[in-house]
Parts: C-alpha cells; sequence; structure tokens
C-alpha cells in the first residue's frame, strides 16, 4: 500500500501516567511505546470509535488523542507530523530523562 498523505490513516496516542513517556493504543487494549503495534484507523468513524474506546482504558495514560499516519508497502506506519516524529522517536524525552538523573 502505498504512503496516505491526506491523513485518513490514525493511531492513538497518549503520554503514560507513571512517567511521561509517549505510548500507543495496541489491538489488545493496552498502551505499547512501539508504533509499530497500534491499531491503525482507516477512516474517521473507526478513529473516533477508536479514540473513544483508548479514553475507556486511559487509567495508565494521559490525554489520548488521534495522530495521523502513513504507511508504506511493508506496512510499516509513521506519524506525518514533525512533532508526532519527535514524539514516536522518544529523542527528547531520553535527553530530558539522562539530564534529570545527572543532576539528581
Amino acid at each position: 500500500m502505498a504512503k496516505n498523505l491526506s491523513g485518513d490513516l490514525q493511531v492513538v496516542s497518549a503520554n503514560r501516567l507513571v512517567d511521561g513517556a509517549v505510548v500507543f493504543f495496541d489491538e489488545a487494549g493496552y498502551w505499547t511505546e512501539r508504533l509499530e503495534r497500534a491499531v491503525v484507523a482507516r477512516n474517521r468513524s473507526d478513529a473516533e470509535a477508536l479514540l473513544e474506546h483508548a479514553r475507556r482504558r486511559s487509567f495508565d495514560a494521559v490525554d489520548p488523542f488521534l495522530v495521523a499516519v502513513s504507511e508504506d508497502e511493508e506496512g510499516r506506519i509513521e506519524p506525518l507530523s514533525l512533532r508526532e516524529k519527535i514524539r514516536a522517536s522518544g529523542l527528547t524525552f531520553a535527553a530530558i530523562a539522562a539530564e534529570a538523573v545527572r543532576y539528581a
């Protein structure tokens, strides 16, 4: 499947309550740090239903929201926006955590 740049494909993301890590809602109804395990909604109505389901399961995650993604021919998904690419990579969180440990 070619990349879909219109934003029709979406996943649900949030931040984990205990440590602030970026998490994604998976098929089993749990939060995972791995974007490749996220449920991909393929249309607007599925995305809204997925978001509502994730909100009901958000006792260990903060403020779930939809993230537009693209999917390549091998089924790999990637966020469309730069902000979400940075969040998914975890780079800023890891840098902040390393600084916090260094000064603790």
